[in-house]
């Protein structure tokens, strides 16, 4: 039996994830905000990062970035499966958004996501996509990716790339691609106004001998004055 459990774990491999889907593909996302009327999706575009770690989520319009664990999805689900919001049947039967022909529920994404196992406090995510074959591909992916046992056994190195995924996908301010020191503190501590966690972070890098050519004062100050930093190093 030992050999039959080591040898399964020895061939446990990260994902691999198609290039189509490490590219942006155009969605909708509906606002999680139940109360909130009326619902208006948001435009954004889906990926995933080439370590198969993250669901990057980029709002379109605000330029923001959200990237979710693939780690805690629990499920994903289209179609006849699909319990749609209120009011999302009846903005894209108005709107006629992508395929026509098709139910709504048919290009519909629903990902249940958390880091709990209480099924009232997991997040309900949904997307919308153009077509049915779309929103059925993602599903199975995310599902699929999620759900391989060795992203919740990581080695070191891969638990840094991880990190670095994070860092350059969910950090990075995307018009000045840059790194804003803001998000970079509060990523790597969290209390950021602590100095002296500050401080340390800062020794940290010093000790990498990366680009830093500010000293601590001005990465405080540039905490609240919401500076950024080039990826390569903090800049002035």
């Amino acid at each position: 039996m030992a050999t039959r459990v080591s040898k399964r774990l020895f061939s446990l491999e990260l994902n691999e994830v198609p290039a189509h889907l490490q590219t942006p593909t155009f969605a909708l996302k509906w606002s999680e905000e139940i109360k909130k009327s009326p619902a208006v999706p948001i435009i954004v575009n889906l990926s995933i990062d080439s370590k198969g770690f993250y669901l990057i989520c980029v709002n379109r319009v605000k330029k923001e970035v959200e990237c979710f664990d693939l780690a805690l999805i629990h499920d994903t689900r289209t179609g006849s499966q699909v319990s749609l919001p209120q009011g999302g049947a009846e903005y894209f039967d108005q709107n006629h958004i992508g395929v026509l022909d098709v139910p709504v529920t048919s290009k519909w994404l629903t990902i249940y996501y958390g880091n709990t196992f209480v099924a009232s406090e997991l997040r309900i995510v949904h997307f919308y996509f153009e077509s049915t074959s779309l929103a059925r591909e993602w599903t199975e992916k995310l599902f699929q990716l999620g759900h391989n046992q060795i992203l919740r056994n990581l080695s070191s190195l891969d638990c840094l790339e991880k990190i670095h995924s994070k860092i350059i996908h969910g950090l990075l301010d995307l018009d000045k691609r840059k790194i804003p020191v803001r998000s970079l503190v509060q990523f790597l501590c969290k209390n950021n106004r602590d100095s002296s966690k500050v401080r340390e972070i800062h020794q940290r890098l010093e000790s990498l001998k990366l680009n830093i050519i500010v000293s601590v004062k001005n990465i405080i100050k540039a905490i609240y004055l919401s500076e950024t930093i080039h990826p390569l190093g903090f800049y002035d």
